[in-house]
């Protein structure tokens, strides 16, 4: 009786290599070729047959899926990169606790209250960690919030231009603090991949697409 494939004598003219990188082509053929020189007395098993046949079948629908899965992820990639490239020169928002500021101009200061808050503080600091305003006393409902700084200290004076670091603190109608999200804007500047992973740069910082909240289409 001709050895069944997985015996000894079949194996040992693959090499470990050779054997772990059987296709569906190689293993047809081996498949013919044992069913063509078995001993016709001694046929092989039902069983056993249907079992390889199994085999060959799993192989086969792993195959399709493996190929199926990477022309997935070749067009998820392809996807990312254009959403990346579509959104230079335009601004965007993203979880940070910095504005930019242009003197002589109001900014935004945006952020997010889970809660309704019955007092809301913006203490605004500059490079070197110095307060340069506040704005105090708001009361302001749960959701996205927009508080417009009208770019001047507590003497009514004009702010320079830079980046300045906003603290935005939050409390409860019992006094008791809330978690505040705060929110930074900015225009991307500028793309770049990396084992084929998009980022955009908004001034100084380096954002990945997940990181952006939303886009300012006009």
């Amino acid at each position: 009786m001709v050895p069944t494939i997985g015996a000894t004598s079949t194996t040992t003219a693959l090499t470990t290599e050779q054997t772990d990188s059987l296709d569906k082509d190689v293993f047809l053929n081996l498949l013919i070729a044992q069913l063509k020189n078995q001993d016709p007395l001694e046929p092989m098993e039902s069983t056993e047959f249907v079992t390889q046949l199994a085999q060959f079948s799993e192989l086969e629908e792993m195959q399709s899926f493996n190929s199926g899965q990477e022309e997935l992820q070749n067009y998820m990639a392809s996807l990312n990169n254009f959403a990346a490239v579509s959104l230079l020169g335009k601004a965007v928002e993203f979880s940070g606790e910095q504005v930019t500021h242009q003197e002589g101009t109001t900014t935004d200061i945006s952020f997010i209250l889970p809660s309704d808050a019955a007092d809301v503080t913006i203490n605004l600091y500059d490079e070197q960690g110095n307060l340069v305003d506040k704005i105090e006393g708001m009361a302001l409902a749960a959701g996205s919030q927009t508080v417009v700084w009208d770019g001047k200290d507590g003497s009514d004076l004009p702010i320079p231009s830079g980046t300045y670091r906003c603290e935005v603190l939050a409390k409860d109608a019992s006094d008791a603090s809330i978690q505040v999200q705060q929110m930074q804007r900015g225009v991307v500047r500028e793309v770049q991949f990396e084992d084929g992973v998009p980022s955009v740069r908004v001034g100084d910082r380096w954002l990945s697409l997940p990181d952006i909240r939303s886009i300012q289409t006009s």
